[in-house]
């Protein structure tokens, strides 16, 4: 149902995109795995879709976490 799909590649554009949809007050629909165990990352009215699919490398982790 979405007309927009964002795939950004780092965590910067992430935000900017989010801090867009937030001044503008546009829903956002989050997808990553898309394994359709619960329908969570099914866009349902005109959201825009952010695609976590360019994002594949990690950078660090907190092993404290």
């Amino acid at each position: 149902h979405s007309r927009l799909i964002l795939k950004p590649k780092t965590t910067e554009e992430v935000s900017e995109i989010l801090k867009y949809c937030n001044q503008h007050r546009l829903a956002v629909c989050p997808q990553s795995g898309n394994t359709g165990l619960v329908g969570g990352s099914v866009p349902v009215f005109d959201e825009i879709v952010v695609s976590m699919k360019m994002m594949n490398q990690i950078i660090s982790t907190d092993e404290l976490a």
